[in-house]
């Protein structure tokens, strides 16, 4: 226990030092930023799905009923990371990024036979874009050039209770407290340059619940598991200043207060359904609404508009258990996801088309999952700007058994 103890100390280090720049896209200048995909990349790799996934060997951050079917090993720590690569094109040309962080660090235990406790930090959104554009001089027919950069994004830090009804049904609860910091800056270039930077800080607490229901029936060898979850809305209290500086070499530079609006976190219902066939043959499907039509208060003055995202996934399991030989212990995973986008520009929806593959290695006491996905965000409508992207995600989980009792001295 010591020595896995001692990896986890290191990693979350690595992790608290660098928490944003996941999605350099201009689209996360809208609102709090781009939605992180931060769960553990099974379920990445499955489509972005997990409600009615049973987790005894991961942390299922979807849903924290799931924490009820920790296995034998009762203890489990979780580190996930992603590397990004964004091509961004436009009729101004083309750009390619690429960033990398850390995406999940996490805890799980079996507290009792009915009672487990989880606690995990995730990036929930990140700012990083920088893009040109120009504003008309009123009153002529010339424009100005003005550079809008952004970065930063929220995190939230959260504890997971999931309790176990009995052996078919269990519930889960969490909160979590979401903080961070979002910097907006605004270079505006005529006979001088204008730059007004703006820092707003960002703190409050959301909270979620969730169910999974299991029936095995046992002459087809079929497992159904259903699930669902609520993250209620919530607020974030906004609190920050704008610097004003002109012609920055003469350090000319003036501060005031900023009154920002406070922002919102939507309510947000999901509904999944999970079959194993055989206890090989998983097929995987969740659908998620999110109310972003009733958030009104955020920075940017977008109108949202109600969330829906498809998710399919399908995995593969080994034929034997334990076996000696690796290959005999590897999983393949394949998902599609569909995202429909909460906001519009130019009156045109921004969706998100995603296609997954994924491998899953089991070890003694380490499992190591590692996920491969291409997506397009703007695929179906007729976008200013398109993206396409590819992202390599890698979780590893660290299973250990923990207060057992000894028999002999």
């Amino acid at each position: 226990m010591n020595q896995t103890i001692k990896i986890i100390i290191i990693l979350a280090f690595g992790f608290v030092q660098k928490t944003f720049a996941q999605d350099s896209s201009p689209y996360s200048y809208f609102g709090i930023g781009t939605l992180n995909s931060v769960d553990n990349t099974r379920n990445i790799s499955l489509g972005n799905t997990g409600i009615a996934l049973e987790a005894p060997d991961y942390i299922n951050s979807k849903n924290p009923a799931s924490l009820t079917s920790i296995g034998i090993q009762n203890v489990i720590f979780d580190v996930s990371g992603l590397l990004k690569s964004n091509t961004i094109s436009s009729n101004r040309g083309t750009d390619r990024r690429i960033n990398g962080n850390f995406t999940n660090l996490g805890l799980a235990m079996r507290v009792s036979n009915k009672l487990y406790l989880a606690a995990s930090v995730q990036p929930t959104t990140s700012t990083d874009y920088k893009f040109v554009s120009t504003v008309p001089i009123e009153g002529t027919s010339d424009t100005y050039p003005i550079t809008y950069e952004g970065s930063g994004g929220i995190t939230n830090l959260g504890v997971s209770l999931g309790y176990k009804i009995d052996n078919n049904w269990s519930v889960g609860g969490k909160v979590k407290n979401n903080f961070g910091t979002i910097s907006r800056v605004e270079t505006i270039t005529t006979t001088s340059e204008l730059e007004i930077s703006r820092n707003i800080r960002y703190t409050g607490f959301s909270y979620s619940l969730g169910t999974q229901f299991n029936k095995y029936f046992q002459k087809e060898r079929l497992l159904l598991t259903l699930g669902a979850i609520v993250n209620f809305k919530s607020n974030l209290n906004a609190k920050g200043e704008t610097v004003y500086t002109e012609n920055r070499e003469y350090n000319s530079s003036a501060t005031t207060k900023l009154s920002s609006r406070s922002s919102t976190l939507p309510l947000e219902i999901g509904l999944g359904v999970s079959v194993l066939k055989n206890d090989r043959y998983l097929l995987s499907l969740d659908y998620t609404q999110s109310h972003w039509n009733e958030v009104k208060n955020t920075v940017t003055n977008e109108k949202y508009y109600k969330q829906d995202v498809y998710g399919l996934g399908f995995e593969i399991r080994p034929a034997r258990k334990n076996s000696p030989n690796l290959s005999e212990n590897l999983i393949y995973r394949f998902g599609l996801n569909y995202d429909k986008g909460y906001y519009k520009v130019n009156n045109r929806e921004i969706n998100k088309m995603e296609a997954t593959v994924g491998l899953g290695i089991l070890m003694n006491k380490i499992n190591l999952n590692i996920g491969y996905g291409f997506g397009k965000r703007g695929v179906f409508t007729n976008a200013a700007i398109k993206e396409n992207y590819h992202m390599l995600n890698i979780s590893v989980d660290f299973l250990d058994r923990w207060f057992i009792k000894r028999y002999i001295n």
